[in-house]
């Protein structure tokens, strides 16, 4: 089964999202600074072009990289995520830090900042991607998440995923290759999930993609938009800093209590007889 529809076009899909939050070609191009002459052609469906997209990004509030992958165009090598091998610490990274109490989650995002961009290595085999044109809306996800936020292990998307929408998308990972090879139809639920774990506004997906979501949609989480952005910024890192900034975060919890509640305390792994965690405050 495909997608709900194949990619119709950078143009279309800009439209949709400005019909979404009601706004027109005259203010994005005050907003970005872009001519609206350009703006025009490329909503009548011109190839956009680099320069355009990175001005684009912030006046609609995307990553710079997320619009690239959203219109189908190759992303400059500065854009594109550090270490394909990254994605398991990350994973893991996230289930850690979302545990731990604001402070020492805040420990967590400065020590991700902190990290120095590291020189690039040629990938030692080829990054997986998802044909947008054949297979629509769900390759663009399915490239968003395992692609642009360094999660090319499946396995490691689906935990991210099953994480940051507190198990309302719990899915295997050969199910998130089915959504990206357009096989399994896109839901507002998929689309709901996908946003929150993106870090992205549920309408604006929703509008680029064409899934209509019910009333009313899925409560508010700062948490989750939290890790999101934490999500984001790990893209850049490779795996030994990923496996850094795990222990790191790791080295933060503490065995909890053998009386301790579900209600006082989160649970983050097992270990020989005993749980580790944090506690909520």
């Amino acid at each position: 089964m495909r997608s709900v529809e194949n990619h119709p076009g950078f143009g279309v899909l800009l439209t949709r999202l400005l019909n979404h939050r009601r706004v027109d070609v005259t203010w994005l191009s005050s907003a970005s600074g872009i001519p609206e002459t350009e703006l025009r052609s490329v909503v009548s469906g011109g190839p956009p072009l680099a320069a355009q997209l990175d001005r684009l990004a912030p006046a609609l509030g995307f990553h710079a990289a997320d619009l690239y992958v959203i219109a189908d165009v190759p992303a400059p090598e500065a854009r594109i995520p550090w270490d394909p091998a990254a994605g398991s610490g990350i994973a893991d990274l996230v289930k850690i830090t979302m545990a731990l109490p604001s402070d020492h989650r805040a420990r967590v995002h400065w020590l991700v900042d902190q990290l120095p961009q590291e020189l690039r290595d040629p990938p030692s085999h080829p990054l997986r991607t998802y044909g947008q044109r054949e297979a629509g809306f769900g390759a663009v996800l399915a490239n968003l998440l395992c692609g642009n936020r360094n999660l090319y292990s499946l396995t490691a998307a689906a935990k991210a995923l099953a994480l940051l929408t507190d198990g309302r998308v719990y899915l295997a990972a050969s199910t998130i290759s089915g959504i990206g090879r357009g096989r399994v139809p896109l839901t507002p639920d998929l689309v709901t999930g996908f946003a929150t774990t993106l870090g992205i506004s549920a309408g604006d997906l929703a509008a680029i993609t064409g899934v209509e979501l019910p009333e009313p949609s899925w409560p508010d989480d700062p948490l989750a938009a939290e890790l999101a952005g934490l999500l984001s910024n790990c893209r850049r890192l490779t795996a030994a800093q990923a496996e850094h900034v795990c222990d790191e975060a790791k080295s933060m919890l503490v065995a909890v209590p053998d009386d301790a509640t579900g209600e006082d305390w989160n649970r983050v792994y097992h270990q020989h007889g005993r749980w580790w965690g944090a506690p909520r405050r």
